[in-house]
């Protein structure tokens, strides 16, 4: 059974908007210009929102903070792949990393005084853009405050407090989908198959010149197996494709696209696609038979194809054994 989403352009955005992340993160990167007035700090200004890049504190959780003294940002930060080590940074890059030097330059005790998160955004807004799907991201207002120690007449300090608009912080660090589609496949591990045969393999002699019956007794069906992050699902489904019987005299014989037919009393010999002649008697002929599985994709409901096969084998043995014979009139 397939999983897809209710909208396939949605789908080919997604896997569109996983390509252009790093090249909107180095875009990002880039300094912005300066603004004349502080936003309106209640409510926030509409600004368009500045997604921070990812070698930022994430305040919003595993014990980030902001140091209401002194603006430093003690958080967990990471890079491309993988969570880094906390680290606390000065009063001045904070104001750089939220944004506060839009509109006025830090100076000594300007603080990141707030920044107030305000709920995830939705995959609409990740798609639009062009955010990487594999990463949750969260709104937050920023507060500002912004101190000219001495600058007013009477000597005191001229403080300016603003929140602005909205600011977009992921929280997750960005994963590949192949990596959640190895993790999914991973988790696929089917017993290996369980062998017959008529004559039964275990039980009676095959006999030479005659046919063997081959078959397998587990189910032929898919085994499917999903691993989601952010608004990226992935679906790995396992499929068996054939079986291939070594029936330890040197010969062999692939059986396609099924189990084989079970023997039963009153089956003739041509309703079996499945089955083997042994050319001279033998004890204790020892083979086996495999069952190859092979992998196929799905990235939020988009067939990405095959991708890879595995094995799981089991062990048989025969006896092989001769029917005389005498020929008369």
């Amino acid at each position: 059974m397939r999983r897809g989403t209710d909208d396939a352009g949605l789908a080919y955005r997604v896997v569109a908007a996983i390509a252009a992340t790093t090249a909107l993160l180095l875009a990002l990167a880039a300094s912005v210009a300066a603004q004349d007035a502080p936003p309106d700090p209640d409510p926030p200004a509409p600004l368009n929102p500045l997604p921070i890049t990812p070698a930022c504190p994430d305040t919003s959780g595993s014990g980030g903070a902001i140091d209401q003294n002194g603006g430093a940002v003690i958080g967990t930060c990471w890079g491309s792949s993988a969570a880094g080590p906390s680290r606390a940074v000065s009063s001045e890059l904070v104001w750089q990393w939220y944004g506060c030097d839009q509109w006025r330059s830090f100076s000594p005790g300007s603080t990141v005084s707030a920044v107030i998160p305000n709920g995830e955004l939705l995959i609409e807004d990740i798609v639009a853009r062009g955010l990487d799907p594999t990463v949750t991201y969260v709104w937050h207002t920023v507060e500002c405050t912004h101190v000219q120690q001495g600058a007013a007449a009477d000597g005191s300090d001229i403080v300016e407090v603003w929140g602005w608009g909205f600011l977009v912080i992921g929280t997750t660090p960005p994963v590949d989908p192949t990596v959640l589609r190895d993790v999914a496949a991973a988790r696929i591990n089917p017993d290996p198959p369980t062998p017959a045969s008529a004559p039964m393999w275990s039980e009676i002699p095959a006999v030479v010149h005659l046919p063997t019956w081959l078959w397998i007794t587990d189910d032929w069906v898919p085994i499917e197996e999903q691993e989601s992050q952010g608004f990226v699902t992935v679906v790995v489904q396992a499929r068996p494709v054939e079986t291939v019987w070594d029936m330890g005299d040197g010969g062999s014989v692939t059986c396609p696209n099924g189990p084989g037919v079970a023997w039963s009393p009153g089956l003739d010999d041509s309703q079996t696609y499945c089955s083997y002649t042994f050319e001279s008697s033998g004890a204790a002929l020892q083979g086996n038979v495999t069952l190859r599985w092979t992998f196929r994709w799905w990235l939020n409901g988009n067939d990405m194809g095959d991708f890879g096969d595995f094995t799981r084998v089991s062990a048989i043995g025969f006896d092989v054994a001769e029917i005389q014979a005498i020929e008369t009139n």
